[in-house]
């Protein structure tokens, strides 16, 4: 351990940083490297989720007019499935099969079950209730559609304007303002001739707190985006991987030597 932080030392020394903060840092790798590690699942189940959800309006509307057209449940299923080359299908297919088998409601409660998703699963719902009450599901479908569409592409607009800002919330709070702290630190903190004069600074009280300063930066851009693009089920797993970039990218940018 002892030989690692001397290793550390001799190329990220600054001044006023100090053994405890480069066993900070090394700690908080720990965590990225563990954070990567779950969020990279999580990512990609949310990714799943996101082109269930994006495809689902589609299937509602088509659905709806096939019940319109004098089609049985399980047929429109089917024939919806079968024109379908992507997740959404092979998950319906699976349904119209399970469906053969325990009927209409318990392979719907299955499929949401599958699809992971809350927007998915409460539709779902809804259909079983307007079929046990005896309501017509080609209406039900109808309406649903129609509103479930306009608030898929509200989120998707909201989030098309949003994400440009939220993503340069989270590089710039994390890279590139521990760069340009780092850098004027190391450019203008350097000792400086005037004439015959030498100024010299004393940084290392600056540099011991801007060290942590970096750990408040680089978890609040990772929230501040996750919030703005209603992503924070993955926001934790993340924290620890953007405070490492952020403590890393202040550590290299107070290597810069001008002189």
């Amino acid at each position: 351990m002892f030989e690692m932080i001397s290793i550390i030392e001799d190329n990220f020394s600054a001044e006023g940083i100090e053994d405890i903060h480069f066993i900070v840092w090394i700690g908080i790798g720990i965590l990225a490297i563990v954070g990567y590690l779950i969020y990279i699942p999580k990512k990609k189940k949310q990714e799943r989720i996101k082109e269930l959800e994006d495809t689902w309006p589609d299937v509602l509307a088509d659905l709806s007019e096939e019940l319109r057209a004098g089609m049985g449940v399980e047929s429109a299923l089917d024939s919806i499935a079968n024109r379908r080359n992507d997740r959404m299908g092979l998950m319906l297919r699976d349904a119209v099969s399970d469906m053969r088998d325990n009927g209409f409601g318990i392979a719907m409660k299955n499929f949401a079950a599958r699809s992971e998703s809350a927007m998915i699963s409460r539709i779902v719902s809804i259909l079983n209730v307007a079929l046990a009450s005896s309501g017509s599901i080609a209406t039900t479908l109808e309406k649903i559609s129609d509103e479930f569409w306009e608030i898929y592409m509200l989120r998707k607009e909201r989030i098309a304007k949003t994400q440009g800002t939220a993503n340069f919330i989270l590089w710039g709070g994390s890279i590139l303002c521990p760069l340009m702290l780092g850098a004027i630190v190391a450019i203008f903190g350097a000792d400086q001739e005037i004439g015959a004069e030498e100024l010299n600074f004393d940084m290392a009280g600056l540099n011991y707190y801007l060290f942590f300063y970096m750990i408040i930066l680089g978890a609040s851009s990772v929230w501040m985006q996750a919030v703005m693009l209603q992503k924070t089920e993955t926001a934790l797993w993340k924290t620890p991987i953007f405070i490492f970039l952020s403590i890393t990218t202040l550590l290299l940018s107070l290597q810069i030597d001008l002189s």
